[in-house]
């Protein structure tokens, strides 16, 4: 039996890759088929901005480093999503600080749930 390939419309990709359980495998992906992406959907598509709201989940700073220099590294492709490049980046140094701030305090929370 042949198993038919998915569709997934232009405006959905982002929420289907974006989803919390595959935020790593879709960030990978997004790297691994840039060119694709880019062809698919042209700088001037809304999409672009959706794709680049992909790696927003992170909450490193080595995560914010990568996610930094590959959007430097395609500049001259992102076209619409440059804005959200920046917004994505800053979300990521929002969700560091907010780990850093609370992330003891829900460790300890869910600790003595388990109780």
């Amino acid at each position: 039996r042949r198993v038919r390939e998915a569709v997934v419309s232009t405006q959905s990709t982002g929420a289907v890759y974006g989803g919390d359980a595959g935020v790593e495998y879709a960030w990978e992906t997004l790297q691994t088929r840039w060119d694709d992406y880019t062809l698919k959907y042209n700088t001037t598509s809304f999409s672009m901005g959706y794709l680049v709201e992909i790696p927003a989940a992170f909450d490193t700073i080595e995560k914010h480093n990568e996610v930094k220099a590959f959007f430097e590294s395609k500049r001259d492709t992102i076209g619409t999503g440059q804005k959200t490049v920046a917004e994505t980046l800053a979300t990521i140094k929002t969700n560091i600080e907010k780990k850093g701030k609370f992330g003891p305090d829900i460790v300890d929370w869910i600790k003595k749930q388990m109780m």
